[in-house]
């Protein structure tokens, strides 16, 4: 086995694992992703038209959407919202 890390077709690093997103397969429907994220394909598909929702990838046919872990742990952790602490 190859010691190698494979790009992303952006060219971009896959992000490391995260601990807790192990079950989530390495490429997944918006019907799975949206049952993880405990929502919707259709509100999947609202972010998709709002260019708002995490990155995903379109077969060639342009018909079949996917999305991959990758992609949506780096969208989960770039909408990350640290908590302030308590006003004084």
């Amino acid at each position: 086995m190859s010691n190698i890390t494979p790009l992303r077709a952006d060219g971009a690093t896959p992000a490391p694992e995260v601990p807790g997103f192990e079950d989530m397969p390495a490429v997944m429907s918006p019907k799975t992703l949206a049952g993880f994220l405990e929502t919707t394909a259709a509100t999947l598909q609202r972010w998709r038209a709002e260019n708002t929702g995490p990155a995903y990838i379109t077969i060639p046919d342009g018909r079949m959407i996917r999305y991959t872990r990758a992609d949506v742990i780096a969208w989960l952790t770039s909408a990350r919202v640290e908590p302030r602490g308590k006003a004084s």
